[in-house]
């Protein structure tokens, strides 16, 4: 039997067997022995004894267990080889999925976005592949194999490794303590240990058994095929018997750090990097991405590029709203500090949330998320007459081209800024 491959949008409830009401929106069926399989994966910790709580909370649906998704997405495959594929939907309308184009627009957002904040989708399959329409694990896996590709290209590290053998002529040095214990009948034969270089090492070992998973795993033949072909160039290299071991072993000397990008490519796919999974030993498989984390990324990235004179800082610490003796109160950590050439600090946050079109003027904006950009700004911008302070969410059809500023106390212009993800180069306009 072919295994399930559900596609669902982030904040979606995930049931176990039928439905009990119908007519529900964002609901979808799992197979009992599958959601039992969901049901502990969810129920564990990784490898740092922390829940897994942030990826979904247990509730239910009518009479039936069910699960509710939150921010997170990417993939989780479980052991009955079904895998559950969330994809992102803030950029969309309510409704917009019944449109048959609706999940690849928001897989190829996804991409769009890890490529621009995630070093390990920085090789981009080829032109020909539609990574939109694939499920995400196959994009994952042909992203890995290209990044492969693109290191073994540049050439495979050898190092010399000790070599003891017997054989009818001198090489190296001969080893005389066995060879003075050497039978009669096999005096002919000469006892030697020397070094060849050889590409057997931790990290090329690493690769081939990435590479042989990588290929194992996919169903699409140009996709095995590439697998194929990079097995067949590391012919020489052994996989990897012991992968922590070979991790823990991992160094690269000068002249190879082309191959220190393809770690990450390996612990992508021999452990399922990702925070939420407990490496080797996890039940069920992982690649999750806060959508949260990657949508402030993303922001500043694309700030970066288009103003290259701007300083830019991204999770700052160190601040705090007040202080009780000698020990800060009420710790502040905006996402977005910005200091512009004539030394303006703007504060700006992310919000991967959607905007109501219909509550203008302020577009049912949480009370929360003001009064803590006021906390931003009375802290980080105590020194300026004027004190520019920016919200960011993503465009939503029918939303202005531009919204009118919020005039807060003390001089302070609160900004609404939408981003137009659906563009190939989003435009990030902050009014400074």
């Amino acid at each position: 039997m072919t295994p399930a491959h559900l596609q669902v949008r982030e904040h979606d409830t995930l049931v176990r067997g039928a439905v009990t009401r119908t007519g529900e929106r964002n609901v979808h069926t799992l197979a009992p022995a599958a959601f039992e399989h969901l049901q502990v994966f969810l129920g564990g910790r990784d490898a740092q004894g922390d829940s897994l709580n942030p990826v979904a909370t247990f509730t239910r649906q009518g009479q039936v267990d069910a699960v509710k998704l939150s921010q997170w997405v990417g993939l989780i495959r479980l052991p009955d080889s079904t895998v559950i594929e969330i994809l992102p939907k803030t950029h969309e309308r309510p409704g917009a999925r019944q449109d048959p184009e609706s999940l690849p627009r928001s897989r190829s957002l996804l991409l769009r976005m890890l490529a621009a904040t995630d070093e390990r989708f920085r090789v981009a399959p080829p032109a020909d592949l539609d990574t939109a329409h694939l499920p995400l694990l196959e994009v994952v896996l042909r992203y890995a194999l290209e990044g492969f590709r693109a290191g073994v290209r540049r050439g495979v590290p050898h190092a010399y490794v000790g070599v003891q053998e017997e054989r009818g002529s001198l090489r190296g040095r001969l080893d005389l303590p066995r060879q003075v214990r050497q039978p009669p009948h096999r005096v002919h034969l000469l006892h030697v240990s020397f070094d060849e270089f050889l590409p057997d090492r931790p990290e090329t070992r690493l690769v081939r058994l990435a590479v042989e998973r990588a290929g194992s795993l996919s169903v699409v033949p140009a996709t095995r095929r590439l697998a194929r072909e990079l097995t067949h160039a590391l012919d020489a290299v052994p996989p990897s018997r012991d992968v922590r071991a070979d991790f823990s072993a991992w160094r690269l000397e000068r002249g190879h750090a082309h191959f220190e990008a393809l770690r990450n490519l390996c612990e992508l796919i021999l452990h399922e990097l990702n925070p939420l999974v407990g490496g080797q030993q996890a039940t069920a498989h992982a690649l999750l991405f806060d959508m949260n984390r990657v949508y402030e990324t993303y922001v500043a990235q694309r700030l970066r590029a288009q103003h290259p004179d701007w300083q830019i800082e991204t999770q700052a610490t160190g601040h705090a709203l007040g202080q009780v003796g000698t020990q800060r109160a009420f710790h502040l950590r905006p996402d977005l500090l910005i200091t512009l050439p004539s030394g303006e600090v703007i504060v700006a946050d992310t919000k991967w949330k959607r905007l109501n079109p219909k509550a203008a003027p302020t577009f049912d904006i949480q009370n929360v998320d003001a009064y803590q950009m006021l906390a931003y700004s009375e802290v980080f911008q105590a020194a300026q007459a004027d004190r520019t302070l920016h919200l960011i969410y993503p465009h939503l059809p029918d939303l202005p081209a531009s919204i009118l500023p919020i005039h807060l106390a003390g001089g302070r212009a609160l900004h609404i800024t939408t981003v137009r993800l659906g563009e190939t180069e989003s435009h990030v306009e902050l009014n400074t």
